[in-house]
């Protein structure tokens, strides 16, 4: 947080630890109903401030939300969101914090499918190049798979295709004038490559 403040960057973090949520979830008590904000999607929302050990004060959005189902919920869900900035409404608060998340999961894909949990680089600018070439070959795998791969390949997230067809190993052997690829018999997959080969001839 700090280091996002120094920048005057807005920031925010959910917190979702039971033992750090504890302390802002007791700020509600004795709160009037009249302090929480309608937030849409049946929630709603209030800032707080708490002051945890060694930090300053901070304030923090908690949206509290009745989960629907058949039964319904006794007790709302928390969630606690630490933010950096205590001048703006609670809505707009997780609006920013929501849209924050939604860049996230659209950044999972890569990070799960190609395994690119760890940058290598220790400036900040090479590793978005090392991620937006991440980006690029998930999208590139993407149109293999969905355009030279037989339809039920489909199903399968990118581990498969990386470990079936594109790390396939197989041996270019010329005989009588003639090319063809040996395989070994632990490929499972040779159907999506014979599916590719067709689509690409």
């Amino acid at each position: 947080m700090g280091f996002c403040r120094k920048r005057g960057w807005d920031c925010s973090v959910s917190v979702t630890h039971p033992n750090c949520k504890a302390p802002v979830l007791a700020q509600l008590q004795g709160l009037p109903e009249s302090a929480w904000q309608d937030i849409g999607l049946c929630g709603e929302a209030v800032l707080v401030r708490h002051k945890p050990r060694k930090w300053r004060e901070q304030a923090y959005v908690v949206v509290r939300k009745f989960l629907e189902g058949a039964q319904g919920n006794l007790f709302p869900v928390h969630t606690v969101i630490l933010v950096s900035r205590d001048d703006l409404p609670p809505d707009e608060l997780v609006r920013r914090h929501r849209g924050k998340q939604g860049q996230e999961n659209a950044f999972k894909g890569p990070l799960r499918d190609l395994d690119l949990h760890h940058p290598p680089c220790r400036k900040l600018l090479a590793n978005q190049v090392f991620y937006a070439c991440g980006q690029l070959a998930r999208m590139l795998l993407r149109t293999v798979q969905f355009n030279l791969l037989p339809q039920f390949a489909r199903k399968h997230g990118l581990r498969p295709l990386i470990r079936h067809f594109i790390r396939t190993v197989a041996r270019l052997v010329k005989a009588a004038r003639r090319r063809r690829l040996d395989f070994a018999k632990s490929n499972l997959r040779l159907d999506w490559i014979y599916g590719a080969a067709v689509q690409l001839e």
